[in-house]
């Protein structure tokens, strides 16, 4: 197993907290559009009085949208690596060399594995049974041809 791919476990746990943060900040994004949405459709006179406590909302959103990321990199740094992207590079590396070893270790198994072993018993044992046949039939042979010879 290469390194790469024994890193990949642990960079995959990585990568699930990566995703939840992701996830969070895609939330705040939705929140954040909706509230400009709202602000947006405003008219007459709730146009004057809801649109400076719809912005300062979008505002704080803005800032916890940034904190959020900010905590992205953070992640990243805690582990090690410089930045997300450099992360994900060494991911993307990682997540290949682990599936070329999966695919060489299950073809491994199917070659010399307990169930290349089974069948390799298995043609064993028809094969000896072909020969057990075959040297019973050949002694049942013998023994009528010498029966018939004695009448």
């Amino acid at each position: 197993m290469s390194a790469e791919a024994a890193a990949y476990p642990k960079l995959l746990k990585i990568y699930k907290e990566l995703n939840r943060q992701n996830g969070i900040i895609f939330d705040a994004k939705s929140e954040r559009n909706a509230l400009e949405l709202e602000r947006n459709s405003l008219k007459g006179f709730a146009k004057l009085t809801k649109k400076g406590e719809l912005q300062s909302r979008i505002d704080c959103k803005n800032e916890e949208i940034d904190l959020l990321k900010v905590g992205l990199s953070g992640i990243a740094k805690r582990y090690g690596f410089q930045t997300v992207h450099n992360f994900y590079k060494i991911f993307a590396v990682s997540k290949t060399a682990n599936a070329d070893y999966q695919d060489e270790s299950d073809k491994w198994e199917e070659r010399y594995g307990e169930k290349a072993q089974r069948r390799e018993d298995s043609i064993y044992k028809r094969l000896q049974n072909y020969q057990k046949e075959n040297s019973n039939q050949h002694i049942k042979r013998t023994i009528k041809s010498k029966g018939r010879e004695a009448r």
